[in-house]
């Protein structure tokens, strides 16, 4: 345990310290002045990250053997990708909590609605980012990061190695389906079946260490502002429990062969959003003490700062994340990372074409962080970030 922590903390320390060179070579000086971005400074860091980072791409990662250790080659990139991303903002003039209050919970349907996005426009003003390709974040009036946008930050290689694993599920994926004549879940609804199954099967397998069962919930109505909201309240006596699915052999290989893959994921959490990968880092070892102590037991609920994690992977496909509340179409192929609030803003998928699209989605519950008494984290800001720009030996 001792020495995959160490691994951990290492890749965690290699990656901020290149994020903050980078930023700290992108300027020559710093570009906030008085608490005011300027936008001409921040346009020319971006632009010689940019440089760096196209050549970075344009590069292979050539590795002496096949082991899944992580490369100095997949953190230059993942950091120039974070640097790229957090000098890259688009705007949007609402503030994400307030935001957040006003989004109702509510199914997705297989139509793609648009009804939620048209009552908000009522209250925010409506956003239209359009098309992104290249790293980004979409930040509030407040300066909160409510979206990363990470395109290509995983090389050829990393995705390789996760599709490969994740082959091992394909049967376990299949079987997840349920028959026409079923009642399901609307997660359990609309999946593509690719020709004989394809390589990885389809389907949803949700690996969780710790939830509450939906049962266990008790429904609660409040009103507030002519606003009648309705929503599940945990009770402090229901036990959490861990899904089957964690505890199957198939699943429980597939983590082990993903181990040193999930090390670099976390550290681009804790790049990314800190405060984020402190609060899930302290739950899950307060997680862990609780299920052994008591081993008894899908709550719905996460918060505006508890950012889902979502890694495109697959093959062959040219998928785009569209974010309807904001107006913006991204780029969604494989080897792509998107820290998205997905308690703020809605999110979809639509087709593919060709190839097979696998996403792993990592994402927290508020009311499992309530249950071991661990704070929610703050928005990741655009303050935090360009103080890092043209810092010079003031940086070092």
């Amino acid at each position: 345990m001792n020495q995959l922590t160490s691994e951990s903390t290492k890749l965690r320390v290699a990656l901020t310290t290149r994020i903050k060179a980078i930023m700290r070579d992108s300027a020559a000086t710093s570009v906030i002045k008085g608490k005011i971005v300027q936008s001409h400074l921040l346009n020319k860091a971006r632009q010689r990250i940019g440089l760096e980072l196209n050549h970075c791409l344009a590069t292979a990662d050539v590795r002496s053997d096949k082991n899944s250790s992580i490369s100095n080659y997949e953190i230059n990139r993942a950091a120039l990708t974070i640097a790229h991303a957090v000098v890259n903002p688009y705007y949007v003039d609402w503030d994400a909590s307030r935001f957040a209050d006003m989004v109702k919970a509510s199914t997705p349907s297989a139509g793609g609605s648009l009804s939620e996005t048209e009552r908000l426009q009522k209250y925010f003003a409506a956003a239209k980012i359009g098309k992104i390709s290249a790293p980004a974040t979409i930040v509030d009036r407040e300066g909160n990061i409510v979206t990363i946008y990470l395109p290509n930050i995983l090389s050829p290689f990393r995705v390789d190695c996760v599709n490969s694993a994740t082959k091992a599920l394909r049967n376990l994926l299949l079987r997840s389906i349920p028959s026409s004549s079923d009642k399901s879940s609307w997660r359990s609804q609309g999946f593509v079946m690719p020709e004989e199954g394809g390589e990885f099967g389809a389907g949803r397998i949700t690996v969780s260490p710790a939830y509450f069962m939906q049962r266990h919930e008790v429904l609660v109505k409040s009103t507030c502002l002519a606003a009648f909201d309705t929503f599940w309240q945990q009770r402090l006596q229901d036990p959490m429990v861990t899904s089957a699915s964690y505890k199957s052999v198939e699943v429980q290989e597939w983590l082990a062969a993903l181990s040193t893959t999930e090390f670099f994921w976390n550290a681009i959490t804790a790049a990314s959003a800190p405060d984020l990968f402190k609060a899930g880092a302290t739950a899950i070892s307060r997680v862990v003490q609780e299920l052994q102590e008591s081993v008894k037991p899908v709550d719905i609920g996460g918060a505006p700062s508890l950012f889902d994690l979502l890694i495109s992977l697959g093959s062959g496909h040219k998928a785009k994340l569209v974010l309807a509340d904001v107006g913006a179409e991204l780029d969604y192929y494989p080897g792509t990372m998107n820290f998205i609030s997905g308690k703020v803003l809605q999110h979809s998928i639509g087709p593919w074409g060709e190839g097979e699209r696998l996403v792993i989605a990592h994402f927290m519950k508020d009311k499992i962080h309530s249950r071991v008494a661990v704070s929610r984290p703050a928005f990741p800001t655009q303050a935090f970030f360009l103080k890092m720009v043209g810092q010079g030996d003031k940086g070092r």
